[in-house]
């Protein structure tokens, strides 16, 4: 079944199993596109499980006009922006070790010179406002076009183009100037 079958399904039978299915399904990218926000595991597992209650509460006032995709993208970037607003921060914490790459073990000399890069990149992510960081993280590391990601985030298409060439100039140029360093 389709997204959109699943939802009508829950919305006729109240079946838990059908809701339970959408979020099997898209645990992992919201779980994604939130930690692109917050750069925080404890801060996005929360937020994931937040966005999911979101979703459950509503999800019979979703009406099709949109993918359903779109909406849980919609609460999950509504979801980000009100945790960031009750934090009245822009600071992030970032992570200092890097993930396992699988199972080949990186040589000391190349693990420290990864969490370097992942910190530079955690700071240079940290310091884009949240819309230019929603912008680069939907469409450049959640695959959305300028399209969906400027429904997702309610603005004009132009706006999220523009956001979009923003975040990618200013990540460019702080991270120019660290590998320049």
């Amino acid at each position: 079944m389709t997204d959109e079958q699943l939802v009508i399904e829950y919305q006729k039978t109240k079946a838990e199993r059908c809701f339970e299915v959408l979020m099997d399904r898209h645990v992992r990218k919201v779980r994604g596109m939130v930690y692109a926000m917050v750069l925080n595991d404890h801060d996005a597992d929360d937020l994931t499980q937040e966005v999911f209650l979101r979703a459950a509460r509503n999800i019979g006032r979703f009406g099709g006009k949109a993918k359903f995709t779109t909406w849980l993208h919609c609460i999950t970037r509504n979801a980000v922006y009100d945790f960031l607003r009750r934090r009245k921060r822009n600071v992030i914490e970032h992570r200092d070790e890097v993930p396992d790459p699988g199972c080949s073990r990186p040589t000391p000399d190349a693990a420290l010179v990864g969490n370097e890069m992942t910190g530079d990149i955690h700071r240079a992510m940290e310091a884009l406002s949240p819309r230019l960081r929603s912008a680069i993280s939907l469409t450049a590391i959640h695959g959305l076009s300028s399209g969906e990601a400027a429904r997702v985030e309610k603005c004009l298409p132009a706006t999220m183009y523009w956001r979009v060439h923003e975040a990618r100039r200013r990540l460019r140029k702080d991270l120019q100037e660290v590998l320049a360093s």
